[in-house]
């Protein structure tokens, strides 16, 4: 990579272009289905409603044996909402009929029940008085065949999410399943000697075991709820500092996944076991860069045996979870690219910010609304990981009082921030 691929921005598009994770279409029915994302168009099977129906309780008639003010006629028949064979209309009388029930050939109107003088309970009356100010329209209180969906009518789009409406809507017009992308699967490999994972963390009487220089394992399982919550099946591996033990883990990690990220071990040190194995010292197959970004300047990439890609994040817990709302997410298929331009509220981190001009700082924020409306955000104080416990933003700022792109701070400002 050049020096001008260390721009944050720069890396973040230099990984979209390479990886691109499959898009796998998979049928599930509707019961499982919510939230899903639609691989394929939905289209209306049938018309909805598939005869003509009842929009309101009354009696059902035709038009043409009404007249302008009071007309009585013989009631020869109920239907009910339900499943049944409707008889065919006889000119000449009415039918007591309830909301949603089929109307019987012949039929042009429902009269609501409040416009006759029958009452709206009990058995049906022998004969029924409707009275009416003019005639009816033709089509009064009848839904018409296709007249809330007509066959072939695109109900959702690929891209879509499956949610409450479109699976009721899909439940009512027959269909059982629904084609959806397949969920991304990416395994999280965390890597360190140091760090201690929960079974190991306490001995047998419940004491807590962690040794001098241990650190409690986090990365995994936080990088595993960041991917989850986007709707990502997942996988947390561990090795520790050894190259030998890594390749092992790694190809474990790279066995029915599509995308591996790492943690840790991509510095400069001597036990920096991701780029021992994979840098120029080892297969050669990943590249290492330092961008102008804090925190989370190490970054790297690349392709492990039987080609599946490979991200490598910071081993400290905010550098890993900058690094992957950055970098991992905009490689998700499915996953919302929640970056977007917001009004910066005062606050004393973006005046503060240290580094060369144009380093982009990545810092703990809380959205907001002002007087006027707009969305805002408004840095959180604190070190670390502390402030991302009611973090819901990440806001990017560029040292030296810049926004992001590197424009001057106007009035009022704007910057850029990443929905968590």
């Amino acid at each position: 990579m050049t020096d001008a691929s260390r721009d944050p921005f720069a890396w973040r598009e230099h990984l979209r272009a390479r990886f691109s994770l499959p898009a796998v279409t998979e049928h599930l029915p509707l019961e499982k289905a919510t939230g899903a994302v639609l691989a394929a168009p939905v289209h209306a099977p049938e018309d909805m409603p598939g005869v003509p129906i009842a929009a309101m309780d009354g009696f059902a008639v035709r038009c043409a044996d009404l007249t302008a003010g009071s007309t009585t006629l013989p009631v020869v028949a109920e239907l009910p909402a339900r499943a049944a064979a409707v008889p065919a209309h006889r000119p000449g009388t009415a039918v007591r009929i309830m909301t949603g029930a089929p109307v019987p050939a012949g039929v042009d109107a429902v009269i609501e029940v409040e416009r006759t003088d029958a009452s709206p309970v009990g058995p049906p009356p022998h004969a029924v008085t409707i009275t009416l100010d003019a005639l009816p329209e033709p089509g009064r209180h009848v839904r018409g065949v296709g007249e809330e969906v007509a066959r072939g009518t695109e109900l959702a789009r690929a891209g879509d999410v499956a949610g409450a409406g479109l699976l009721g809507l899909a439940a009512a017009l027959g269909l059982r399943e629904l084609a959806v992308q397949r969920p991304p699967r990416v395994t999280v490999v965390v890597t360190g000697d140091e760090l201690l994972r929960a079974e190991r963390m306490h001995s047998a009487d419940g004491a807590d075991a962690t040794a001098p220089g241990g650190v409690r394992e986090s990365n995994g399982l936080m990088l595993e709820a960041a991917l989850r919550a986007d709707g990502v099946r997942t996988r947390h591996l561990h090795c520790g500092d050894d190259p030998a033990q890594l390749r092992d883990v790694l190809a474990e990690a790279a066995a029915d996944t599509d995308l591996v990220l790492t943690t840790g071990g991509i510095g400069h040190g001597a036990f920096d076991v991701v780029k021992l194995a994979l840098g120029e010292l080892g297969t050669g197959t990943s590249e290492f860069v330092h961008l102008a970004l804090r925190p989370g300047g190490p970054q790297g990439a690349g392709i492990l045996a039987g080609g599946t890609p490979v991200v490598h994040l910071p081993g400290t817990p905010v550098g890993a979870l900058v690094g992957h709302h950055l970098f991992v997410r905009p490689l998700l298929p499915g996953a919302p690219q929640a970056m977007r331009r917001v009004r910066l509220e005062d606050g004393p981190a973006p005046r503060t910010l240290r580094g060369r001009p144009g380093t982009l700082h990545a810092l703990p924020a809380v959205l907001g609304r002002d007087e006027e409306g707009y969305e805002t955000v408004r840095a959180l104080p604190g070190r670390r990981l502390a402030p991302y416990g009611r973090a819901d933003a990440i806001l990017l700022l560029a040292a030296g009082g810049t926004t992001a792109d590197g424009r001057p701070d106007e009035a009022p400002p704007d910057a850029l921030v990443i929905a968590l």
